[in-house]
């Protein structure tokens, strides 16, 4: 980790706001589409804004109004939407390593804004050069003031449109991961190969007998143990 300061942190800042834009598009109808739910679900308008506000987790907010709608308890909700996160454990030291510095105050705020989609933006990045905590905060805060609007849109819109809300959720399903696997794609070494193929692997095979976010964590950690032997490898073979 460097401890380089060559660009100013405002500026940093307003350029990471600038990068966080493909993530701003694919994340506005999404959370509109979370907002109607939310309202259809019966919950106030404010109720459904302060999930996003609070939570800002995507799937995990779908799932959370799901089972509070089915009657589930809070306690259960809030423990499936901590499993379903827990692939961010993994996220953070990645991250941090690619850093200019080490975050200090902007810490909390960069780990609250850690989605899938900032994180695959600020790999991307970080494979051509380390990323300014500032620039990945830009990022993080472009993508919640999406997904806070687009919520909140959806909300006060979301009792005039009815059952029309199906309809706008099974359209807009291919967004995120649509976006998630082009942010992968520009940062995709062919040395990863191997690693995804094997997470891949396992994780289908697991989501035949566990729920996918067991799944989801064991491909990961699949693909976490082969790495560092992968490139044992070729450090070996090298000349």
């Amino acid at each position: 980790m460097t401890h380089s300061t060559a660009v100013p942190a405002p500026f940093s800042l307003l350029t990471g706001l600038r990068a966080s834009l493909p993530l701003a598009i694919g994340y506005a109808p999404m959370a509109f589409s979370f907002g109607v739910v939310g309202i259809q679900a019966g919950l106030t308008a404010w109720e459904t804004l302060l999930i996003s506000l609070i939570v800002f987790a995507g799937a995990a907010q779908f799932i959370l109004v799901s089972m509070l709608a089915a009657g589930s308890g809070a306690g259960a909700a809030l423990i499936a939407v901590w499993v379903l996160n827990l692939r961010h454990l993994f996220y953070g030291p990645a991250l941090l390593s690619r850093l200019q510095h080490r975050p200090g105050p902007l810490l909390p705020a960069l780990a609250f804004g850690l989605t899938d989609e900032v994180f695959a933006t600020a790999m991307a990045k970080s494979a051509r050069a380390p990323v300014s905590p500032a620039w990945t905060l830009g990022v993080a805060m472009g993508a919640y003031g999406a997904w806070v609007g687009g919520t909140a849109l959806g909300a006060w819109l979301g009792v005039g449109l009815g059952q029309g809300e199906s309809l706008i959720s099974h359209a807009l399903d291919f967004v995120l991961p649509g976006l998630f696997i082009a942010l992968l794609a520009s940062a995709f070494q062919r040395a990863l190969w191997p690693v995804v193929a094997l997470a891949a692997a396992v994780t289908l095979l697991c989501s035949l007998f566990y729920p996918a976010h067991v799944a989801m964590m064991t491909g990961m950690i699949s693909g976490a143990l082969i790495r560092p032997w992968l490139r044992l490898r070729s450090e070996e073979s090298a000349p």
